[in-house]
């Protein structure tokens, strides 16, 4: 091999090599580093490294940012606020005198809303995890809220259990009606 061709096959795996070096830093500055994703999630973020470790955790949180993305979310027109809102206050009502009844139709409720908003809503660990990525605030409460409901179908809870419930579905209703501004509907 002569000099002219070695230095065209040197100078070709140094390109070669410093554009995979460039994409993968390209790649690691385009997803969200660990502290964004801190930011982003709260104490969901904890709650999800403990489970998983921090990497697979990350991975995770990453994998739930880009299933969020992906959907085509929207905010529901004046009418079916209204319509929610009125459902809402039968729930309400029912849970006066019903609190079992009263619970399942909230929980049901949150699921109509998010469905209509554009959520998938097929398996609550679904709905679950993209709640986390909107309402990070609120996701703890929904899960609480949803367990208790599911819990009352099969055996008598407390009934202070299940007005909490109700109570932390009602943040996320809120939230979810009012478009998805998490930051007027923080919960601290």
């Amino acid at each position: 091999m002569n000099g002219v061709v070695l230095g065209v096959v040197i100078a070709a795996v140094v390109v070669v090599l410093l554009g995979v070096v460039l994409l993968v830093v390209a790649r690691r500055r385009a997803r969200p580093s660990t502290a964004a994703l801190r930011s982003r999630f709260g104490e969901e973020y904890g709650r999800v490294v403990s489970e998983y470790g921090r990497r697979n955790g990350e991975k995770e949180l990453r994998a739930r940012l880009k299933r969020r993305e992906r959907l085509e979310l929207r905010d529901l027109g004046a009418d079916e606020r209204d319509r929610y809102y009125r459902a809402w206050e039968t729930a309400q009502s029912t849970f006066v005198e019903n609190p079992s009844t009263g619970l399942r139709d909230a929980d049901l409720l949150i699921q109509q809303v998010m469905r209509d908003r554009g959520y998938p809503s097929e398996r609550f660990e679904e709905r679950e995890k993209l709640v986390s990525v909107d309402y990070p605030d609120l996701v703890e409460h929904f899960r609480s809220a949803h367990g208790v409901a599911v819990a009352d179908e099969k055996e008598e809870q407390e009934l202070e259990d299940r007005r909490q419930a109700l109570v932390d579905h009602r943040y996320l209703f809120d939230a979810l009606l009012q478009g998805g501004d998490a930051e007027r509907t923080r919960r601290l």
